[in-house]
């Protein structure tokens, strides 16, 4: 079969542990293209609910859409749970429309990915693990309500920067100990700076349920709009098969 191309929008400059967190999703059929709507790294970094709205409505989206466009991907996705989610449906939405119109391509978000994983698994129940704020984890709640999910828990980090620095077993004793309710029909693990590729399949046979995490769902969303079904090996239940 012919490889497909999948590009992401970043809204932060990439660094090597994020190729490396969204390689490990992308399934044997599938070339993997990122591209960052900002490049410049903020000298101060403090992810607020303002900052993510700022980051929501950033009209250099678009442009990083055409970019990947005319670089071959056959379809985006833009790579970020809290920009997606932060406006609800509606600027999730806005945000797909404005990545199509730029390039002509088929799109989708972190967020609606993840509402499409949760309806693909039967999810009408689900606890939630994210690093953010509480501004922020209280718009997370109203988006997957609204999205028709019953939220059973959230359980927010508080994190302001450096996301990406929360070890894998750390996320993995949290969901265990914290996160998991006996009512939840899944667990999501919000944000892609978590880094959760390689903790997904052990979390799942420990809580005997799915687990859906922010990367995995973008990358395996974006998958299914290339027309390439993605069975990954070892990354949970959502991609142990590749139904298009």
């Amino acid at each position: 079969m012919e490889c497909r191309q999948i590009g992401i929008v970043w809204p932060e400059p990439v660094q090597e542990r994020h190729r490396t967190e969204l390689q490990a999703f992308v399934g044997p059929d599938l070339v993997l293209d990122i591209e960052p709507v900002r490049t410049d790294p903020d000298p101060e970094p403090n992810i607020t609910l303002a900052l993510v709205e700022g980051l929501a409505r950033d009209p250099q989206n678009g442009h990083a859409a055409r970019r990947l466009a005319e670089r071959g991907a056959q379809a985006l996705a833009y790579g970020c749970t809290s920009a997606s989610y932060v406006l609800g449906p509606e600027g999730d939405a806005a945000i797909i429309k404005e990545m199509q119109a730029a390039s002509g391509l088929p799109a989708t978000t972190t967020s609606s990915a993840v509402v499409e994983a949760l309806r693909v698994l039967g999810v009408q129940t689900v606890a939630v693990l994210s690093p953010h704020i509480d501004d922020l984890n209280a718009r997370l709640r109203v988006y997957l309500e609204s999205s028709g999910f019953t939220v059973a828990a959230m359980v927010g980090l508080n994190l302001r920067c450096d996301i990406e620095d929360v070890e894998p077993a750390e996320t993995r004793r949290i969901v265990e100990s914290q996160v998991d309710r006996p009512d939840a029909d899944a667990v999501f693990i919000s944000c892609t700076g978590m880094r959760t590729a390689g903790i997904i399949d052990d979390i799942e046979a420990s809580l005997g349920k799915p687990v859906v995490t922010a990367n995995q769902a973008t990358l395996w969303h974006a998958g299914r709009l290339t027309g390439v079904g993605m069975a990954r090996p070892e990354r949970g239940l959502l991609l142990a098969t590749s139904p298009v």
